[in-house]
């Protein structure tokens, strides 16, 4: 389990050297919003995350409905400068009377994402807005960060110790791979406070994530292959292939046809259920490597 934090121009200028030395992993600073904004603490925060070591620094843009979604993209790109070692994620929620719509976010995304040559994004959507807009398809994304908050303050381990399992379940076709769980955090090195997050697994499987690059060996595991297994629709390849066949050796029944289908998902959803993961019939770099490490029984 890694924990971060996300931060505005609310937070003042962090140390960030204290914040990496409380235990924080990873974090995200507000770049931009809509086609004017720029955080004036953007560049202190920029500098001050690439500076550390063992760390995913991560940038991201506040979408306005009131401005046109490909522009803003321009804008934060212009802004934010060269992101090839962060992960970028796009904040989509009703702010007074902004209510963006699903259409400007994967606007947005195609712009950034022609713009950086293919960079990931990651999508913050939060449950309870992509309820009230009629549940849409979001996997436009590379994956969701969500939010849903305990109640009280304190330190981010304290405070994920109230998380339900539930709220890790996934939305709009994508898996939920980073979750917002408090706005009432204290960190060392941030004066007040911030918001707090987690992902459950290693800082080089949040980089696979983020980045798109390789996780490499941990135990015996073979590297994840940077995407998520699941379905609908049925995805095929030699990634899906080499799960199922790990499956079947450790006694499964299950076909190693390639195909991730509903018998593929079933599988799934009874191992993780037999090791205490999180159920969501996907295969993410967490239920990958259960799949070799995790003792046979």
């Amino acid at each position: 389990m890694l924990f971060g934090v996300d931060v505005a121009s609310y937070q003042g200028t962090p140390d960030w050297k204290k914040v990496r030395g409380a235990g924080i992993r990873f974090a995200f600073s507000k770049v931009t919003e809509g086609t004017g904004y720029t955080n004036p603490t953007w560049a202190h925060n920029r500098a001050g995350m690439l500076a550390l070591e063992g760390f995913v620094p991560g940038a991201y843009h506040f979408l306005r409905a009131d401005s046109d979604a490909a522009a803003q993209a321009r804008h934060f790109h212009r802004q934010a400068g060269d992101l090839s070692a962060f992960a970028v994620a796009l904040d989509v929620e009703p702010s007074g009377s902004s209510r963006p719509t699903v259409a400007q976010a994967r606007a947005w995304v195609e712009e950034y994402r022609r713009l950086s040559g293919g960079h990931r994004v990651i999508g913050y959507f939060p449950r309870w807005y992509w309820d009230q807009i009629g549940r849409p398809d979001l996997s436009f994304f590379d994956t969701i960060w969500q939010s849903r908050y305990v109640n009280g303050t304190g330190g981010p381990e304290e405070l994920y110790a109230k998380v339900p399992q539930s709220w890790w379940e996934p939305h709009g076709g994508e898996p939920i791979s980073i979750l917002q769980f408090s706005s009432s955090a204290t960190v060392p090195g941030i004066a007040g406070r911030c918001d707090a997050d987690a992902f459950r697994g290693s800082l080089a499987e949040l980089r696979a994530l983020a980045l798109g690059a390789v996780a490499p060996p941990a135990s015996g595991a073979p590297a994840w292959p940077g995407r998520y297994l699941r379905q609908p629709p049925m995805m095929h390849g030699q990634d899906v292939r080499r799960w199922q066949a790990r499956m079947r050796e450790r006694g499964w029944r299950i076909a190693a046809d390639g195909w991730y289908g509903p018998a593929s998902e079933r599988v799934c959803r009874a191992f993780q259920a037999e090791k205490g993961l999180a159920v969501d019939g996907v295969v993410g770099p967490v239920t990958w490597r259960a799949a070799w490490e995790a003792p046979i029984t």
